[in-house]
């Protein structure tokens, strides 16, 4: 499981003790689900890790109305001291993303130049739509850095797109 999710399962239960649906529900929130991508198998997958491993425990189960009853999860000292370590080591070590894209650019003899060309229009056209969506979900991003840090990467990339189509014939 990844460190993104780790990170956030723990940083949440550091908060206040929840239950996986929970969590669920908060991470779906505008203000996260535009920022991460966590499947809500990934939350109860580690939520149970965790458990497994003394980062977190069981406090209890919760009822309301008719609904199931929901484990209650809390951090454990040992949780919070791993979210610390999960922490450092997200700020000294860059990750390498698997971006599709990256692998579409690695075979992209297998496309005529004008399909790229049309290609590139459109995934500028996407990140420009995503750039505008961001702009006004900023107020309620996690934190400002998130969202500076977001800015700088869409930008970067539209930027460089703009360079490949000006560059390129046609």
């Amino acid at each position: 499981m990844g460190l993104v999710t780790r990170i956030l399962v723990l940083w949440l239960l550091a908060e206040r003790p929840l239950h996986g649906y929970r969590i669920r529900t908060i991470l779906a929130a505008p203000a996260f689900a535009q920022w991460f991508r966590i499947e809500d198998a990934s939350i109860y997958s580690m939520l149970r890790s965790l458990v497994r491993q003394g980062l977190a425990q069981s406090e209890g189960e919760e009822r309301a109305g008719k609904r199931p009853s929901r484990t209650v999860y809390r951090i454990t000292r040992a949780g919070r001291r791993e979210l610390r370590t999960c922490l450092e080591t997200a700020w000294r070590e860059p990750q390498r993303v698997s971006d599709p894209v990256n692998a579409a650019l690695a075979a992209v003899d297998e496309l005529e130049a004008k399909e790229i060309r049309d290609l590139l229009r459109q995934r500028l056209d996407a990140l420009e739509e995503r750039h505008a969506t961001l702009q006004r979900l900023w107020p309620s991003a996690p934190s400002s850095l998130l969202a500076r840090r977001e800015e700088m990467l869409l930008q970067a990339e539209i930027n460089w797109i703009r360079g490949e189509l000006k560059s390129q014939p046609g």
